[in-house]
């Protein structure tokens, strides 16, 4: 019996080995670490898209530690390119470290782009928490900017459209997941964030809104910042407004938005879009008595009201459902052509917007 049992023990030993010798496992030093991937279309060439990689390169001295490189590679697809792409490195590319995925303003005008736009969540090596956006006037030019106050390649972007750094209305991040599921999900369009590459920054202050299968319209910056509001998404804010000769700027502090669906028999159907905005005066060119509050903040609603309602049609004209009212009406409606029914709904429907304005102070100065 123990020499049985030893036999055991020895055949157990190799199959481990030759189990060991035979796995795909390459050691850290053996790899290339993608932090962030741009696509482009190609130019002067047969073949469609431009793909960029930009890799994190190790640097043993503390005085360079924000070292990349950026390799490129024109293909008609995505794994085409990968496959090609890895013929001009001596290590393996590895995706788990990517966090940035840049389409350029070409790309995602153009329909076609399926591929493309489901190739990354299909990749089990690719992050559904990777950030999606599009780049101005490339994706390569977004990849190439290297901010002074970055330690470590691609971080400026992992920062800000993370939210983990500046707080700002103007930036509505993406999430892979979200993006593909917005691609999919009837009644709610994908949104992403627009970077514009400059020299040595970036300014992410727009967004580009989606159907199914292209960009539609981008927002202006003051469009973004309302577009946050009534996601609720970001609280820290300024609101501008103006009485007679009298500017103000307030600090908001608390934002919050709701929407809600009504058709009753008999009735018109519209979406009821009702917001409160709380804060302090931050900045005023002339005299504001803390008696006198209450007058601005009726100027501040019928603003943000105007305003509101303004991008909200604008949206509607282009035939896009960022904020999902589709899908919050298919959720309550209980027939069977809901989907339909919304379709014929959505191009007519009336928006009506009720906003609160509550100024609690005027700063420091009474």
């Amino acid at each position: 019996m123990k020499s049985i049992r030893k036999w055991r023990v020895v055949c157990l030993v190799f199959m481990a080995v030759f189990l060991a010798g035979g796995c795909g496992f390459k050691d850290i030093d053996k790899r290339l670490f993608v932090v962030s991937i741009g696509v482009d279309l190609a130019k002067n060439s047969t073949k469609k898209y431009l793909v960029s990689l930009k890799f994190a390169i190790p640097s043993a001295s503390k005085d360079q530690p924000n070292e990349f490189s950026i390799v490129s590679e024109e293909a008609d697809s995505m794994s085409e390119a990968v496959r090609i792409l890895k013929t001009k490195v001596d290590k393996e590319i590895d995706f788990s470290h990517a966090k940035v995925i840049v389409l350029s303003e070409e790309v995602v005008k153009t329909t076609g782009n399926a591929g493309i736009y489901y190739w990354f969540p299909r990749r089990r090596d690719i992050q559904g928490i990777a950030w999606v956006a599009i780049g101005k006037p490339s994706a390569l030019e977004v990849l190439k900017v290297k901010p002074k106050s970055e330690q470590l390649p691609s971080n400026a972007l992992f920062l800000a459209l993370g939210r983990d750094g500046s707080e700002t209305p103007y930036i509505i991040p993406s999430l892979l997941f979200d993006f593909k599921y917005r691609l999919i999900e009837r009644g709610i369009d994908p949104i992403l964030p627009i970077i514009e590459a400059q020299k040595g920054i970036f300014e992410i202050n727009s967004v580009g809104l989606f159907n199914k299968s292209k960009m539609i319209i981008h927002l202006a910056p003051e469009e973004t910042k309302i577009l946050n509001f009534i996601k609720s998404k970001e609280e820290k804010s300024a609101v501008k407004f103006m009485k007679g000769k009298t500017k103000i700027v307030m600090d908001t502090q608390t934002v919050k938005a709701k929407y809600k669906f009504i058709h009753s028999k008999g009735k018109e159907p519209y979406i009821q879009v009702n917001i409160s905005v709380k804060g302090s005066l931050e900045e005023t060119n002339r005299r504001v008595a803390n008696n006198q509050l209450s007058k601005y903040e009726k100027v501040a609603e019928k603003m943000m009201n105007k305003e509101t309602k303004k991008l909200l049609k604008k949206i509607q004209a282009a035939n896009v459902d960022p904020l999902g009212f589709g899908l919050r009406y298919r959720a309550r409606s209980f027939n069977k052509d809901d989907w339909e029914q919304w379709k014929k709904i959505y191009p007519n429907i009336t928006f009506k917007v009720d906003t609160k304005v509550q100024i609690t102070d005027t700063g420091l100065i009474e």
